[in-house]
């Protein structure tokens, strides 16, 4: 591949927002005052994965307000919300989920989207010079060395 790959991936250690659950033990909803999760850009759309990292359970979100979010918890020991139960939300559906990738031109360094715009040997194709890989060449159009 060409350039220099660099991929962002949606993990615990970078949540898209973290917090304590300050509801009602038992609940089946997510509630934290001022947390502004539609606001952040929790929602159903998205779906983003919601951990209860107290009792190792999750969900994708169904639905939010700013101060709560709707999920069904399942895999951990309560699978509902106890008031103190921390949460992390995550920026995706699923954990270790690849967000996004951007290559690097080897030459200069700028960052691309589309790994198209470099040449195989990692280089934007519009910095290349034709005469580059002549050995009898001073310099980017230069004259040829005579032997």
């Amino acid at each position: 591949m060409p350039g220099i790959a660099v991929t962002h991936i949606d993990d615990a250690d970078y949540p898209l927002l973290t917090g304590t659950h300050k509801g009602a033990t038992g609940a089946s909803v997510l509630y934290d005052p001022g947390a502004d999760f539609a606001s952040c850009g929790v929602n159903a759309e998205v779906g983003q994965l919601v951990q209860n990292d107290t009792d190792s359970s999750e969900g994708a979100c169904t639905a939010s307000t700013e101060d709560t979010v709707t999920c069904t918890l399942a895999g951990g020991t309560n699978n509902s919300w106890t008031n103190g139960d921390t949460y992390i939300i995550l920026k995706g559906a699923t954990e270790d989920a690849v967000l996004s990738t951007q290559y690097t031109d080897k030459r200069y360094g700028r960052k691309v989207v589309n790994p198209s715009e470099l040449d195989e040997d990692g280089y934007l194709v519009g910095d290349r010079d034709a005469d580059e890989d002549d050995e009898d060449t001073f310099g980017p159009n230069q004259p040829e060395r005579v032997r």
